[in-house]
């Protein structure tokens, strides 16, 4: 029961612009994004060692006990702040009263969250206690640890929740502090759960010294008698297309992960005027944080993402010029299309510089204009055609067109 009604809570969460629901301060909402770095940086320096480091044998690491206490403490700010809202609102949680309308906005998925990485953690002691400690693609999949992302995530995205129901739509940098913060976790959350796919950590297969190295594989690939639908379905044990798969893979890799950089960033700038520097500083902090799971192996990603960053406002300023001009739908759609653009050039360009490409130009082109179109494409989904029936109610709406 408390759990429905918290949902329908979360579900009312547009009513808070007509006053039904409370929103947050800018400081309550700036202490609790500081907060959150804690647990979601010790996160990654989690997934460094499941990702880098062999024979962990402890559930009790640094990375975890750090992680753990920043949930915990985290998760105690905001039940002291659901408490005060409570006792505005007249109801009083320690008696047994409790007002789910009187949940901020944007709070009540973190509550969620919060539940979520409340059963999240002791499964995950239990389930290291019955299976061990894994180690690369194992850790990933581990259903604990893909719980505890999940409720990372929804947490991470607190500070833009709130914000989205004031009505600011081109803030000042310290105004949009707290969204800021909050959007450089959900970026690096939802690149971190998609890791497996990501062009930050699966970046050998384009290189020149992996392309070499597959030509000591006996690949099907280098069989011409062979076609590769046949190659797919048997080989035999004497063929095996390691060019096909490691290929593909890096194309998936370069599809998942501009959709999950572009797509909030293209949400972010549907929403507000975003102070300049923003994308700078978002994409700058995230590759940090990325960058601590191959322990800056791959540092020169970096550079890409900051061109991307400094790419994306620059277009803002370019193509919505003005104080508190926001971008339209069309510069939405042409931002998330040049800023694939320089994205998967500037990356194959460094890439080429720090490893050298072993691809032909035909791939790793063809693999830049995926990218660009993966980029266009996300951008459609956050800025569809204005035109036509609306896209926000179902039902009614429908019937109405069809008499028109």
């Amino acid at each position: 029961m408390a759990t429905s009604r918290l949902i329908e809570s979360v579900r009312e969460a547009p009513a808070a612009a007509l006053g039904v629901r409370p929103t947050t301060t800018w400081r309550e909402d700036l202490n609790a994004m500081i907060l959150a770095i804690w647990p979601i940086t010790a996160l990654f320096f989690d997934g460094r060692n499941h990702n880098n480091r062999t024979g962990i044998e402890s559930f009790f690491t640094t990375a975890h006990i750090v992680l753990y206490a920043g949930m915990t403490v985290f998760a105690i700010y905001v039940a002291i702040l659901i408490n005060r809202y409570q006792l505005k609102s007249g109801a009083h949680p320690s008696r047994g009263s409790f007002d789910f309308k009187a949940i901020p906005v944007g709070y009540g998925v973190s509550i969620i969250g919060l539940c979520i990485l409340g059963v999240a953690g002791p499964a995950d002691l239990t389930w290291h206690s019955l299976y061990g400690f894994e180690i690369n693609v194992e850790a990933i999949v581990s259903p604990p640890h893909l719980a505890l992302f999940l409720g990372g995530l929804l947490v991470s995205s607190t500070g833009i929740r709130s914000m989205w129901a004031k009505r600011d739509i081109a803030p000042s940098m310290r105004e949009y502090l707290p969204a800021l913060l909050s959007g450089i976790l959900f970026i690096a959350m939802i690149n971190f759960i998609t890791m497996y796919l990501s062009a930050w950590m699966t970046n050998v297969a384009p290189t020149k010294a992996f392309v070499e190295n597959l030509k000591h594989f006996p690949d099907v690939m280098s069989n011409q008698h062979i076609g590769l639908s046949e190659g797919l379905r048997d080989y035999s044990g004497k063929l095996f297309p390691y060019h096909y798969y490691t290929v593909g893979q890096a194309l998936g890799s370069i599809v998942i992960s501009t959709i999950v950089l572009l797509g909030p960033t293209l949400l972010i700038l549907r929403r507000w005027r975003v102070p300049d520097g923003t994308f700078t500083i978002t994409f700058a902090a995230f590759g940090l944080l990325m960058n601590i799971m191959t322990e800056y192996r791959d540092a020169w990603t970096l550079i890409v993402l900051v061109l991307t960053g400094v790419s994306i406002d620059l277009m803002q300023h370019w193509f919505a010029p003005g104080p508190r001009r926001r971008l339209t739908l069309g510069g939405i759609r042409l931002v998330g299309s040049l800023a694939a653009v320089v994205l998967w050039f500037s990356y194959f360009g460094l890439l080429a510089l720090e490893h050298g490409i072993g691809w032909k130009t035909t791939t790793w082109v063809g693999a830049c204009v995926i990218g660009i179109g993966s980029g266009f494409g996300t951008s459609f989904l956050i800025a569809p055609p204005a035109y036509g029936p609306r896209l926000v109610e179902g039902g009614d709406d429908i019937a109405q067109v069809d008499h028109v």
